[in-house]
C-alpha cells in the first residue's frame, strides 16, 4: 500500500511480545509438558516462589503466565533496540533468527535461572529441543516483524 505509514513501534513490540509469548508457551505446554498447562506457568512462578508455586492454586498458574509474557516482552523490546543500533542484525533474517535463539537460551539457562529458585539441569538432548523451540516460537516471530516494521518505517 503506497504512503502507508508504519504503526506505534509500542503496539508493534506488545504484537510481538504476545505472539513469540503464546507460541512458546503452546510449545512448552505442548511438547515438554505434555498438555500439562498448569505445571508450566507454576514451573515459571517458581523462579520467584520456589516451591510453593506448585502447592499454589490458579493464582500461581496466572503469576507463571505474567512473567512468561513479561520476558517475552524483554525479548522483543531488547531486538527491537539491538535492530537500531547493530548493523549486522539487520543482514541476514535466517542467521539473526538461529543466533536470537541460541542467545535467548543462554541468557535464560546460564543468566537468568541460575540466579532463580528453580533448579535447572541441562542436557544435550533438553538444551537441543529448547533452542529449537526458541528460534521458531521465539527469535523467528520477534525478527520478522521487526524487520517488516523497519521495512514500512523507512518507506
Amino acid at each position: 500500500m503506497p504512503g502507508r505509514k508504519p504503526a506505534n513501534p509500542l503496539v508493534v513490540i506488545l504484537i510481538a511480545s504476545l505472539i513469540a509469548g503464546t507460541l512458546d508457551g503452546l510449545a512448552a505446554i505442548f511438547i515438554l509438558a505434555k498438555g500439562e498447562a498448569a505445571l508450566v506457568f507454576k514451573y515459571i512462578a517458581s523462579a520467584i516462589y520456589g516451591k510453593a508455586a506448585f502447592a499454589g492454586g490458579v493464582g500461581m498458574v496466572y503469576t507463571g503466565i505474567v512473567f512468561h509474557y513479561l520476558i517475552a516482552t524483554c525479548f522483543t523490546i531488547l531486538f527491537f533496540i539491538m535492530y537500531g543500533f547493530i548493523p549486522l542484525v539487520r543482514k541476514s533474517l535466517y542467521l539473526v533468527t538461529v543466533l536470537y535463539g541460541v542467545f535467548i537460551w543462554v541468557v535464560m539457562n546460564l543468566l537468568v535461572l541460575p540466579i532463580t529458585q528453580i533448579k535447572n539441569i541441562i542436557t544435550l538432548e533438553g538444551a537441543l529441543k529448547n533452542i529449537l523451540i526458541l528460534i521458531i516460537c521465539v527469535a523467528l516471530p520477534i525478527v520478522l516483524i521487526s524487520y517488516r516494521y523497519e521495512r514500512l518505517k523507512v518507506k
